[in-house]
């Protein structure tokens, strides 16, 4: 088969598509992203078929259109005008051009991307929806469809539904009363794997190899140095190693913050990352969340905007988490997570039940009976 990926330019929505893709290409299929070049690197080797804005230039002509910040508001009128509607208005024609030319058998596009169903639709492909983290709420999740239904209509197209939702948060941290899909397929979540060539070597702390190792991330998107700066100072003082980690868009590899505890790296794939990690302080992004508890790790969030207080609530509900109100208060909070063992028992519980859900390959096998 010909298997169209798509997803909005962002590390977060497209990451959790790779372990599918991955699996498609290591059987034999012929894969490709539908998404905008500059993430062409995060996506390799699977080629990208360009289509769209960035993610920074759909923000900003949003902005210019609205003057609301898509990054920092989820409500239904936004997010749904954002993605079913700005980003399809920039790239609809690229991308059903590019998908033409692709000639996928099958589409496959994450939760909050619209440009792959319309191609699909145009097609008369299938497409199936892959989740990024939690399912949407209703109000949102219609919005954007509403918004995307009318930009199709506006080209002669009638959106078809996905035949199949790939979904990879797990049953532990759903909200109260959620119920399952009638088409929802649960795939594993797998922290980002180091692509060929990538190379990492874990810092080496000499002298305090026997002090508890603390990751500090805020994810892929949310670029504030003074934050992280300020968790990194409130660790610095502890007996613990700090390896912080900048953004992708960061400027360079340095804090303004440092000691013999304290390592600073840009962007690494998560799965090197974890290697030797006792606890981890993050945003609460829904990549981050899976990886590490996908890991067995404890949690401090520090929820930061968009679907995190919402994750870093499900995580303390799990009783895997401790959640901050600032970044001054990650200090005590790391020392809480790491001297009492019910948060490493919780998060070894989420692994568990995360290691339970099917692997890639067998998600794609259950594709493909569905296709028929």
């Amino acid at each position: 088969m010909r298997i169209l990926f798509s997803g909005t330019p962002a590390y977060g929505h497209l990451l959790p598509l790779l372990p599918l893709e991955r699996a498609a290409r290591e059987a034999g299929h012929t894969t490709a992203f539908l998404t905008h070049e500059s993430l062409g690197d995060s996506v390799a080797p699977a080629p990208v078929v360009p289509a769209g804005a960035s993610l920074e230039e759909t923000l900003g002509e949003f902005h210019r259109r609205t003057g609301a910040n898509a990054a920092e508001d989820m409500s239904p009128a936004t997010a749904g005008e954002f993605f079913g509607g700005t980003r399809v208005d920039l790239g609809a024609d690229e991308a059903l051009a590019a998908a033409r030319e692709f000639g996928p058998d099958l589409v496959i596009a994450e939760t909050a991307d619209f440009l792959g169903p319309l191609a699909a639709s145009h097609l008369g492909v299938p497409w199936a929806s892959h989740g990024v983290g939690i399912a949407l709420e209703a109000p949102l999740a219609e919005a954007m469809r509403a918004a995307a239904a009318t930009r199709a209509a506006a080209r002669g197209i009638e959106p078809a539904p996905p035949f199949a939702t790939v979904d990879p948060w797990p049953d532990c941290l759903q909200r109260a009363g959620w119920e399952a899909p009638a088409d929802r397929i649960a795939v594993r979540p797998e922290a980002h794997e180091p692509g060929t060539g990538t190379t990492w070597e874990a810092p080496a702390f000499p002298g305090r190899e026997h002090f508890p190792r603390v990751l500090v991330t805020l994810g892929t998107i949310v670029d504030d140095s003074r934050a992280l700066t300020e968790i990194v100072t409130s660790l610095a003082a502890l007996d613990v190693n700090v390896v912080a980690v900048l953004p992708p868009s960061a400027a360079d590899d340095t804090l303004p913050v440092s000691g013999p505890g304290v390592h600073v790296t840009g962007f690494v794939p998560m799965r090197l990352l974890l290697q030797g990690v006792d606890a981890v302080v993050c945003s609460g992004g829904a990549g981050t969340v899976l990886s590490v508890l996908g890991a067995g790790l404890p949690l401090v969030i520090w929820p930061l905007g968009l679907d995190k207080p919402l994750n870093a609530e499900r995580c303390a509900a799990l009783g895997a988490a401790e959640v901050i109100g600032g970044a001054g208060e990650a200090g005590k909070a790391v020392i809480r997570v790491l001297d009492e063992p019910s948060y490493r028992a919780a998060a070894r519980s989420a692994a568990a039940d995360i290691g339970a859900m099917t692997p890639a390959a067998d998600v794609l096998r259950l594709l493909a009976a569905r296709l028929g």
